[in-house]
C-alpha cells in the first residue's frame, strides 16, 4: 500500500511525495512510543506515519559493532531498547526509546572518558542530543547503561566504527 510523506506531522498537511510499499527510509530519529509521525531524512525529508513503518534489517556497509574503541571516538550503538531521559534518574523527563543499532554519540570529559553517573543502582550515561538528533533535539540526554542490581556486566551500548 502506498503511503504520502507529509511536509508536517499531520494528515492535513501537504502531501510531498507518495512511496510504494517497500520503500526503504532513513528516520531523522527514533520514534518515541505512541508517536504518530517521525520526521525522515530520505528517500526525501518530511513525516511519515509510524503506523505504516516495518522493520528492515540493516544493510552490510551499515556501521559495524567493535569491542574496542576509535580513541577519542564518542560514536556508539544501543544494543537493547533503552529509554533515553532528561536527568540521570528513573524519574527524569522520558524523551523517546532508543532501539538496537541506533547511533547515538556519548559526551565525553578529559582523557576521552564517558561522562557518567552512578545512582540507582545504575550507571547512566550522558548522550549529547544536538549531535544524536541534528536538528531534532538539542542539548544532554541520559541512559541507563549499566543496571548494577541484575545484569553488572553488561551494557546497553556498543562501539560502533
Amino acid at each position: 500500500m502506498d503511503t504520502p510523506i507529509f511536509q508536517e506531522p499531520s494528515t492535513s498537511s501537504k502531501a510531498i511525495r507518495i512511496l510504494s510499499a517497500k520503500t526503504e527510509i532513513n528516520l531523522a530519529y527514533i520514534p518515541a512510543s505512541g508517536d504518530k509521525f517521525v520526521r525522515i531524512k530520505s528517500p526525501t525529508s518530511g513525516f511519515i506515519q509510524t503506523a505504516v513503518l516495518k522493520f528492515c534489517q540493516t544493510k552490510n556497509n551499515a556501521q559495524k559493532l567493535w569491542t574496542k574503541p576509535t580513541i577519542g571516538s564518542a560514536c556508539r550503538q544501543i544494543v537493547q531498547p533503552v529509554a533515553l531521559l532528561r536527568q540521570p534518574s528513573t524519574k527524569g523527563a522520558f524523551i523517546t526509546t532508543l532501539n538496537p543499532n541506533a547511533v547515538v554519540f556519548v559526551n565525553l570529559v578529559t582523557g576521552n572518558i564517558v561522562k557518567s553517573y552512578k545512582s540507582e543502582n545504575y550507571i547512566w550515561v550522558e548522550i549529547d542530543l544536538s549531535r544524536s538528533f541534528p536538528g531534532e533535539l538539542s542539548g544532554n540526554g541520559w541512559i541507563a547503561n549499566t543496571d548494577l542490581v541484575n545484569t553488572p556486566g553488561l551494557s546497553n551500548l556498543a562501539y560502533c566504527r
